[in-house]
């Protein structure tokens, strides 16, 4: 960072955030338990006792960018000490249920000499960040005693915040003191470059597609819902979706359940909250609702409502058509977990943040729908057309399986790093 920059923000910018959070804890539960969770985490990593094996640190903002770099993990952690940070409460809590074997903590506060004495004691051979959640005074540290740090699945759409004065004020400098930004695809590559003028930066994918494919292995051993429920039924799985998504598509899901006996659907919120679960229940009691958490009791219903987080992408197995939410909100969620199944992928005119999902508009591989009408359409010719369903989710998984293999192309380019026996610590300056 710049001398300007970091006195900027390690003296205003970074302080005056503090305190605003810290005034949130009062009115907002889950700022308190993640502002908590962050001070233990202080105390848990400045007291870290090293194990026989090496560690490394990955930082994923949320539950996505962690499901996101899980082949990652998964190889490293055979033979590395993997210590996991989150900045929200949704991907640590998941994590600490779903991965026991791991050290998962929340992100601590990003003071340069708290940085400094963290990365001392836990000696990570390298860091590891996911997507896009950078914190400069951890990079200026890790920088100083000279580790590693490497942003992966690196992307940036036109459409990012991080393209205003603000943030580029605030990052430009940050991104050029990391080691190397691995993009998603060319087109990020190229806006890193023209606005943050980095120049180690590669194109090598994302590994979201190996994870969408490992996912997918692991969700065929798991029971999630009877087998009689499904297996005569046109199954519409509505993934992540937010009441944005709800009123732009009610209408016409409506319609289609009223006219078709055999359809039957999954709502997935992207918060289970309590006044959206009831708004489902209320509209659909009709044709009955059953919850996920009681699952047990479906019998006729057809309709369930998923009051749990972390099932999505295993849910996405018994889908004969899937709709991603986000895509009438502030964008769209992970469609990757979807279209691994080989299904038809439906969302909304909000898409353009996701790499993937601009590709297969691109390749007309998904459908875009933009008002009740489109969707109402689509779907019904989806419902009544087997072949066209299943040659358009074809071409989908095939896009899929075309992008994996980005994992492995990380783990070869790390390996004389991690190798290296010894690192010698430089002193700031």
């Amino acid at each position: 960072m710049s001398f300007f920059t970091r006195l900027v923000y390690r003296f205003f910018i970074f302080p005056l955030a503090l305190l605003l959070v810290h005034l949130t804890v009062f009115f907002n539960k889950r700022i308190r338990n993640a502002v908590v969770g962050r001070y233990r985490s202080v105390k848990i990593l400045t007291s870290f006792l090293p194990e026989e094996k090496k560690t490394i640190l990955i930082h994923a903002s949320s539950l996505g960018e962690f499901e996101h770099i899980r082949p990652v993990i998964h190889h490293l952690g055979k033979q590395y000490q993997i210590i996991v940070t989150f900045f929200s409460p949704s991907g640590y809590e998941h994590a600490k249920k779903t991965y026991p074997d791991e050290i998962h903590v929340y992100q601590p506060f990003d003071f340069y000499r708290l940085w400094k004495k963290i990365l001392k004691r836990i000696n990570p051979r390298l860091i590891i960040i996911s997507k896009h959640d950078i914190w400069p005074n951890q990079i200026y540290a890790a920088k100083k005693l000279n580790i590693p740090v490497f942003l992966v699945n690196a992307s940036l759409s036109k459409g990012s915040s991080r393209l205003n004065a603000f943030y580029r004020f605030l990052l430009k400098d940050v991104y050029k003191n990391l080691d190397k930004v691995y993009a998603i695809s060319d087109e990020d590559k190229e806006r890193f470059i023209d606005y943050f003028g980095i120049k180690n930066i590669s194109v090598t994918g994302d590994t979201k597609f190996d994870q969408a494919l490992i996912r997918k292995e692991k969700a065929f051993s798991k029971n999630l819902l009877n087998k009689k429920w499904t297996e005569e039924a046109f199954v519409f799985v509505l993934g992540s979706i937010w009441q944005e998504d709800y009123n732009a598509i009610n209408d016409s899901l409506q319609k289609l359940i009223t006219k078709y006996d055999r359809i039957k659907v999954i709502f997935v919120p992207h918060q289970p909250e309590e006044h959206f679960i009831q708004t489902i229940k209320n509209q659909y009691d009709h044709v009955g609702v059953s919850l996920y958490s009681q699952r047990e009791k479906l019998q006729d219903q057809r309709v369930l409502i998923v009051d749990v987080v972390g099932v999505l992408a295993d849910l996405y197995q018994y889908a004969d058509i899937a709709y991603v939410g986000g895509s009438f909100k502030q964008g769209i969620h992970n469609v990757m977990e979807a279209a691994v199944y080989g299904i038809p992928v439906i969302y909304g005119p909000k898409y353009e943040n996701s790499y993937e999902a601009a590709q297969l508009v691109k390749e007309k591989s998904a459908f875009v729908v933009r008002d009740k009408e489109d969707f109402l359409k689509i779907s019904e010719t989806l419902f009544s057309d087997a072949d066209y369903r299943k040659e358009t989710g074809a071409k989908v998984e095939l896009f899929v399986r075309k992008k994996t293999g980005t994992t492995r192309k990380l783990l070869e380019e790390w390996e004389p790093i991690l190798q290296r026996k010894d690192r010698q610590e430089s002193s700031e300056s």
